[in-house]
């Protein structure tokens, strides 16, 4: 049998049926653009942090059995002092440490995240890697972690872009645990059979879910809007996978009431409410949608990683329901921190009357980070602020249609309230790949001609958003009329 990674074994943790299927290539890897620029940013982070070790020697061998070998070289070469990417292997599971170093007290592992914070899941991923690592040598003294500096600026040097933290008594904590269950996770991955199926919450956003614990479950209770664990443990105690099938006894929120009367009636849930809040929105109306980069390593001169940086805006303009909408829409300057030009921009496009619709949080939030980073235009973008009406917030308290499965984001409440909008035929349509194209062109991967058609695909994406606004609030108008 092949051996077990340490995904497929993470990943057994929480789901053995998925590690189970992982494990022989059996779910289908669809990788969008936004997908390969952060394995293409997670090497970049790694290949800087291993100019923080200039004596380091990596281990560059195509298959496995010559990576092991390699490593074991290195590893007796008593002058080597630093390995990158050394592969161990122990009773049929495989691991990678990003860097490991030789010094008087044993051995020490490095590992390299693009992140700032030592979360939880780091832990695990380094626990994983130190148990197999310490099954091949002795002593694995200190495991540490090279995490992104918060106050790093593009230009400063590589040394100021990482921090160091100790988590050995953590690992080794969690490495002892792993070891508990290493035998038992093998002989489940191996298995000819997979294991059963079992509900837990985790299944909720799994990729497997609706060929395993959701198969042929039309509206599972996983469409209740923000269930909780205590409300899954009572419902699993039950049997109870289906929303039609709750006891009227079992206590729900009112939005989940909401949703389980709308699919016991199949009829469309409408607020007295939604009149009202349809009738505070003042023409002229705006429909604004912002698009952002944010990258691992920065991309312009004072800018600290992991920073949202807006990158274009689309704007459409209603003076009543009926007419056919203005467009407005601006792309910054790829080569620049183009934001100051683009808020700008947005001030006079904008106007100094009427509402301004948005779905979700997201533009209030740059907007606030735009105000407060060019001060001498915080007093007209705090205005643009106090014009903005969440569509998104109407619709979560006013109407809810069952195909909704219990979502308000616009990814899935579009195609039920306007069916007719189609990103399918885009070059780009979604946020992510979105993003990752803005990053590419300002790294300067592309070429002019790359370029042109870039932003033109960018400036669709946006302004298909917004259009989609338009229709959405259009509407939600006709239902109350």
């Amino acid at each position: 049998m092949r051996t077990i990674n340490k995904s497929v074994f993470i990943k057994s943790l929480d789901c053995q049926r998925l590690a189970w299927h992982l494990y022989r290539n059996l779910i289908e890897k669809d990788n969008s653009l936004g997908d390969d620029f952060l394995i293409f940013e997670s090497k970049k982070i790694h290949a800087l942090a291993q100019q923080l070790f200039p004596k380091g020697v990596k281990v560059n061998s195509g298959s496995l059995q010559e990576a092991l070998a390699k490593t074991k070289e290195l590893i007796s070469d008593k002058n080597i002092e630093t390995i990158f990417e050394p592969v161990f292997e122990y009773n049929g599971f495989v691991a990678r440490a990003d860097i490991l170093c030789r010094t008087e007290e044993g051995w020490h592992i490095v590992e390299i995240k693009s992140g700032n914070k030592g979360k939880r899941k780091y832990i695990v991923d380094m626990a994983y890697s130190a148990l197999i690592i310490s099954k091949n040598l002795e002593p694995v003294s200190k495991v540490k972690l090279l995490l992104l500096s918060k106050d790093f600026h593009l230009g400063d040097p590589i040394e100021n872009l990482f921090a160091e933290t100790d988590f050995s008594i953590e690992v080794f904590i969690k490495m002892h645990e792993y070891f508990l269950i290493l035998d038992d996770v093998k002989k489940m991955i191996e298995s000819e059979t997979s294991p059963e199926a079992k509900l837990k919450l985790c299944c909720k956003n799994c990729r497997m879910f609706k060929q395993c614990t959701g198969k042929n479950i039309e509206y599972h209770i996983f469409d209740l809007p923000r269930l909780s664990h205590l409300e899954f443990d009572e419902l699993c105690k039950i049997n109870i996978n289906q929303i039609k099938d709750i006891p009227n006894e079992i206590e729900l929120t009112e939005s989940q009431k909401i949703v389980k009367e709308s699919i016991i009636n199949d009829k469309v849930f409408i607020s007295p409410n939604l009149t009202a809040e349809l009738e505070k929105i003042q023409f002229p109306v705006y429909y604004l949608d912002f698009e952002s980069v944010m990258t691992i390593y920065p991309l312009y001169a004072n800018i600290h990683p992991h920073t949202q940086i807006v990158t274009q805006y689309s704007l459409h303009k209603s003076d009543n329901l009926n007419t056919e909408p203005e467009h407005f829409e601006f792309i910054a300057d790829h080569t620049k921190d183009d934001r100051k030009t683009l808020a700008e921009q947005l001030i006079k496009d904008i106007g100094d009357t009427g509402s301004i619709i948005t779905y979700s949080s997201f533009e209030r939030q740059i907007l606030n980070h735009l105000a407060q980073s060019y001060p001498e235009l915080s007093e007209s973008l705090n205005k643009i602020i106090e014009r903005i009406v969440d569509l998104e917030v109407i619709i979560k308290f006013s109407y809810y249609d069952k195909n909704f499965h219990g979502k308000t984001s616009i990814k899935k409440v579009l195609p039920v309230m306007i069916p007719d909008m189609n990103y399918s035929e885009l070059e780009i349509s979604e946020g992510g790949s979105a993003s990752s194209a803005f990053a590419y062109m300002a790294m300067g991967m592309y070429d002019q001609e790359k370029i042109i058609q870039t932003k033109k695909h960018l400036l669709d994406y946006c302004r298909q958003d917004t259009l989609a606004l338009v229709k959405m609030h259009r509407f939600l108008a006709k239902t109350v009329q």
